[in-house]
């Protein structure tokens, strides 16, 4: 039985000795170790214990096992003495999570041993003995144990509430089905016009979805146009927050989440870790969740064989399906505590000030903005001349048409990766739909649906150049195909959720934006699916005249088409090589010239993409990371 002693009771007795003369008397740190975590704990006010674990100077076990020492209280090591679930359900997890603490017995005169992390804080005491509506006798946990019976007892839960809490809380936002029984209705009618009028009125028929198909294309690339010379335009202070130098004391800065999911991920670990830890952020106030995959115990035990700082969670996720990054995320989310969180792939080496820049801008911003999207380029740009194309290709997308969207409070498909959103807004949007493969783009229509806004992510200036996060850009054509299969799959997915009702979008988004969701998430695959056709009838027309041509594209359908291909793949083209030059990548400049060939790729990656839609929706095509070929890795880390 554990024994009952009050906080007053506590206060009144001898002075207890400080909990870092305890440690020095036992031996289990340093004299240096000791005034090097006194220092940090004065510049951020953080725990005493907790620095000493961001440190890597003990672990969460011994700080709880020292603790009960300290204040004379038991202590109990759930993993090895585990309480039942019923007696750690006396309590809502919401609480448990609250105010780190778990009931681990009921004793026999009515009373419930609780097992704190901190048995100092009265008012989680206070709170817990509310619940229970009975005395209360503590003892010490450490941290790591609360976290592992909650995720013991509340599996299930925890299931749930990663896969199908969305699609229960709001159905019509989720990808679980893929075309409603009204979109399965007119394209079924679309086609049967289609084969009736290419049977009795074959010319006319052509010429009609001819004229159809080069509007939109038209429409498509003209948007698009105009987006990226708004976004090439713009001044930095137009376009990126936070304004002004970013001076916040670490005393001030907030809890930060960091959530990274992991699957097959071993090759890259290593620089995940180096790069998470150099990071110019507090460790003491950096909550980092790996997120492994249950079927992946290999990642997992390489991780555990790198040894992190205490500030490393390893959280594991549930096999059950679907098997997607959005449903590692939402299960890491329930177990968040940063004021902010944000999300890295596990080849991501974000710049070191980037968790700074973004708490100044969410002080900036407007209450509405409740989402930075940090942009993203390539550490290994000059592997080949595929990673050379996506290189330019990322630099037009995240340098200049994302920041001319932006300027247009647009709704923007975010990123993927180094999305920094404030939390409790986060959960109040359901967090990610686990069924979508490109979660992150639907997200950033959600989110403006509900009336929040997304902001970039950067500097002033593009001397300082906008915060960046750097990832490893895909060599080898197969693993690039398998990726954009994967993100024109998603991008589909999300137009066919969101086009469900789409009087009810247009109310939502107004009419520009609504032109500008179509162009943006419709328009990708819609143009990537029909280039291939244009291209193969414009060649046939320049080497055989075929006089079918003048049919098919008759008057000044005829010219509407030549300026769509020519001028809309030149701009493009332009845009591309502009882009990459205000980088600093001068030397893309000449195969950014040479993007129609990456096109090509890209057109058959959206070919494969539409083929899964059809008959596996939600599968996750993995990309096979630590391929990179690059000597001067480290200089991009920095260093603490």
């Amino acid at each position: 039985m554990a024994e009952e002693v009050s906080l007053s009771e506590m206060a009144h007795t001898t002075p207890r000795p400080r909990f870092g003369e305890i440690l020095l008397a036992e031996g289990l740190i340093t004299e240096a170790q000791l005034q090097e975590a006194l220092a940090i704990q004065a510049r951020t006010g953080a725990r005493f214990g907790a620095v000493l674990v961001s440190l890597g100077h003990i672990n969460k076990l011994a700080v709880a096992q020292v603790l009960a020492r300290q204040l004379g209280l038991p202590f109990r090591n759930l993993l090895l003495n585990p309480p039942e679930a019923e007696v750690v359900r006396l309590i809502p997890e919401a609480l448990a999570r609250e105010a780190g603490a778990v009931p681990t017995a009921v004793e026999a005169d009515g009373s419930v041993t609780v097992g704190f992390v901190d048995p100092l804080d009265e008012a989680a005491q206070r709170k817990v003995e509310g619940a229970l509506n009975r005395p209360v006798r503590r003892q010490v946990i450490s941290e790591y144990d609360l976290q592992w019976i909650l995720d013991r007892v509340y599996r299930q839960e925890y299931i749930q509430k990663s896969v199908t809490e969305l699609y229960y809380r709001r159905p019509d936002e989720s990808a679980y089905i893929t075309f409603t029984t009204a979109q399965l209705v007119i394209l079924l009618a679309l086609g049967i016009a289609v084969l009736i009028g290419a049977i009795f009125r074959p010319t006319w028929t052509i010429v009609t979805v001819n004229i159809i198909l080069t509007s939109i294309y038209f429409v498509i690339t003209g948007y698009r146009a105009y987006l990226m010379y708004k976004g090439l335009r713009l001044k930095p202070q137009e376009a990126l927050y936070p304004i002004g130098p970013v001076d916040i004391p670490d005393r001030d800065l907030p809890t930060y989440t960091i959530l990274v999911p992991l699957f097959r991920e071993r090759a890259v670990l290593p620089t995940l870790l180096q790069a998470i830890a150099n990071l110019d952020y507090p460790p003491t106030k950096l909550d980092v969740k790996l997120l492994f995959e249950e079927s992946d115990p290999d990642t997992l035990a390489a991780a555990k064989a790198l040894r992190p700082p205490g500030y490393f969670q390893f959280v594991v996720v549930p096999n059950v399906p679907p098997q997607t990054k959005p449903k590692a995320c939402n299960y890491g989310l329930i177990s968040a505590v940063g004021e902010y969180c944000v999300i890295y792939d596990a080849e991501d080496i974000p710049e070191r000030d980037q968790l700074r820049k973004a708490v100044a801008a969410f002080r900036q911003v407007d209450p509405d903005v409740i989402c930075l999207q940090a942009r993203l380029n390539f550490y290994n740009r000059d592997q080949n001349i595929l990673t050379r194309w996506f290189t330019a290709e990322y630099s037009m997308w995240f340098d200049v048409f994302l920041p001319g969207l932006n300027a247009t409070r647009a709704p923007i498909p975010l990123g993927g990766t180094s999305n920094h959103f404030v939390t409790e807004r986060l959960r109040e949007l359901g967090a990610w739909d686990p069924f979508n493969v490109t979660e992150d783009a639907d997200l950033g229509i959600r989110l403006h649906r509900a009336g929040y806004r997304t902001a970039m992510l950067g500097s002033t200036t593009y001397e300082q150049a906008a915060s960046t996060t750097y990832e490893e850009a895909n060599s080898q054509i197969r693993n690039w195909i398998r990726q954009r299969s994967r993100w024109v799959k998603g991008y589909m997915q999300t137009w066919l959720v969101h086009m469900r009702y789409p009087w009810r979008l247009w109310k939502d988004l107004g009419a520009r934006n609504f032109l500008s969701f179509h162009v943006t998430v419709g328009g990708t695959p819609f143009t990537l699916l029909i280039n291939p056709w244009y291209w193969l009838i414009f060649f046939l027309w320049i080497l055989t005249r075929w006089d079918v041509i003048y049919i098919a594209f008759p008057g000044a359908l005829y010219y509407l088409s030549l300026i769509s291909l020519i001028v809309g793949n030149a701009y493009f083209v332009y845009f591309n090589a502009v882009a990459s030059y205000a980088r600093g990548y001068h030397n893309l400049v000449l195969y950014a010239l040479l993007s129609p060939f990456y096109w090509v790729l890209m057109s058959l990656g959206a070919w494969k993409g539409l083929y899964q839609l059809l008959v596996k929706p939600y599968y996750w095509e993995k990309t096979i990371h630590g391929l990179a070929e690059v000597d001067d890795l480290p200089s991009h880390l920095g260093k603490r």
